[in-house]
């Protein structure tokens, strides 16, 4: 036993690295939406990359401890408590039996981590702890229940420095990599979709993003589904884009003007309703440089993982 949850929240779930290699069956990828705060969370325990965390969306979350714990909270500033009084985040913590930790409503950003040392014991499913409700794949995170870890304590204290923490209030502007269909679009085509700031919309979850802005008018024949990848920018019927995420289906039938830079999403994911956000073209060899640096850093290789660029 390690955590009791007291109050589950909007949609709290177990996460990790993802569920690779399933696509073939239909399977999303899943795992954390915000890859960055993910892997500092662990990194800071001392944790395998792999290890799973518990994604809090929103807030409205309370556990308290069964045991003695070292844990990091990342990501999104949920107001983040113990016992009440605000504790620090991007920082190990020794917690005691019977203290309670909470957040309650996002000051920024949209998600935040618990990471605990050595990483939650839950059921693992084609591979991965990851929950995809979608796909009825595990479950959310409900009062009474227990999340299991193995105890820990030490003298452990790590912590990220402040001038590197990320900023959520800035607009995010996300690098594109041409898909094959990308010479499918007009220069007209792809100056608007470039030129334009897009605002994020309420259709805004696990599966995808869609965007408002000035639709893109593109006529096509119907296309035959296809697969899809994590990151895909589709352009829908309505002219506007889709973002596919961590819990996209694995085929769709819209076509593609690029994909997304994988490390780039993890800012998307902790944007509300409202943002705004833009596009830029990237070439593959900077975003495989950039992704080999980040997998290097926090053990990504080692793990025997698909590199996603």
């Amino acid at each position: 036993m390690s955590f009791k949850v007291i109050k589950p929240g909007f949609l709290t779930t177990i996460q990790d690295a993802g569920r690779f290699m399933h696509a073939i069956y239909g399977m999303s990828q899943s795992g954390v939406m915000d890859e960055h705060a993910f892997g500092w969370a662990n990194h800071l325990l001392g944790n395998d990359y792999t290890d799973a965390v518990l994604e809090i969306t929103f807030g409205g979350v309370e556990l308290e401890a069964l045991d003695e714990v070292v844990v990091c909270v990342c990501g999104a500033d949920l107001d983040f408590k113990i016992n009440a009084k605000i504790a620090p985040t991007w920082k190990s913590l020794q917690v005691q039996p019977t203290d309670i930790l909470s957040w309650s409503l996002p000051k920024h950003g949209v998600r935040s981590y618990l990471a605990v040392q050595g990483g939650f014991k839950t059921q693992t499913l084609f591979g991965s702890r990851s929950v995809n409700l979608r796909e009825h794949i595990g479950v959310k995170i409900t009062q009474d229940c227990v999340l299991a870890c193995a105890p820990s304590s030490g003298q452990l204290e790590s912590f990220m420095a402040p001038q590197y923490r990320p900023n959520y209030h800035q607009n995010v502007v996300l690098r594109l990599l041409p898909s094959y269909q990308y010479s499918e679009f007009s220069d007209a085509q792809k100056t608007l979709f470039f030129g334009q700031t897009y605002t994020v919309s309420n259709a805004n979850d696990r599966s995808g993003c869609r965007l408002k802005g000035v639709p893109i008018v593109f006529k096509r024949d119907k296309m035959i589904s296809e697969a899809m990848s994590y990151g895909s920018v589709e352009i829908a019927t309505d002219g506007l884009p889709i973002i596919l995420l961590k819990d996209a289906p694995s085929i769709g039938g819209y076509t593609k003007i690029g994909t997304v830079f994988s490390l780039d999403l993890a800012q998307l994911a902790q944007q509300q309703p409202t943002a705004k956000v833009r596009f830029e073209l990237m070439n593959i060899e900077q975003a495989q440089k950039e992704r080999l640096a980040f997998n290097q850093f926090f053990g990504v290789l080692e793990n025997s993982k698909p590199l996603k660029i």
